[in-house]
């Protein structure tokens, strides 16, 4: 079943890379998916959502014209299309597209919608070209108030490469080496046992049924 959730996921990320390309909207494979891509030529094995980053003129360029494109079983997940959905603290997360024909079943009475995810974490831009990122994994309120957000220089983002991700070529940074190494040290190696990152989904059955 999970292999199956899976391939939900790379659909959805298909359908957004192809409404970007047509939007020139940026966006990069964030975090567990860029490892996933490089390491597994597409997704962690014990993996079952996908990150993507997007600089936040695009993200509004996506708002603006990408969601009128998406097809009726991709929900655009924000503040304002899903009242009982809230963006989490100092994560930058402010949008998802969700699958509307599945359910992660982990929220049971909350009401919003939770459906397989793409998480979009949008990043801003300082003075000088660079992003800044807000969210940091499991160190992120050490981060946050101590050390403040991550900054990544133009220059390891910008021209974007591509990388090999279910059989597309999508888009990621262009010193990915060098950013993986930073967040996850050696990156190739593949940890045992680990414990999936969300609950295993139910791909064929929404959470209203």
């Amino acid at each position: 079943r999970l292999r199956q959730a899976q391939l939900v996921l790379t659909r959805m990320l298909r359908v957004f890379d192809i409404i970007a390309k047509k939007h020139g909207i940026r966006y990069w494979l964030y975090r567990g998916t860029l490892l996933g891509a490089v390491r597994h030529n597409g997704h962690i094995p014990f993996d079952n959502d996908v990150d993507i980053c997007i600089p936040k003129p695009d993200f509004e360029k996506f708002v603006k014209y990408g969601t009128k494109e998406l097809p009726d079983d991709i929900f655009f997940q924000t503040e304002e299309t899903d009242r009982h959905w809230k963006i989490p603290p100092w994560t930058g997360m402010l949008g998802k597209l969700r699958d509307t024909r599945s359910c992660y079943k982990s929220c049971r009475g909350c009401g919003h919608n939770d459906g397989l995810q793409v998480d979009m974490f949008v990043v801003e831009s300082d003075s000088g070209g660079n992003f800044v990122e807000i969210y940091s994994h499991s160190n992120w309120f050490l981060r946050r108030f101590i050390f403040g957000p991550i900054i990544r220089k133009k220059s390891e983002i910008l021209p974007l490469t591509e990388v090999n991700f279910d059989g597309f070529s999508l888009p990621a940074p262009r010193e990915w080496k060098n950013i993986l190494q930073s967040l996850y040290g050696d990156f190739m190696i593949i940890p045992p046992n680990e414990e999936l990152g969300h609950i295993i989904t139910d791909s064929f059955h929404s959470c209203k049924k």
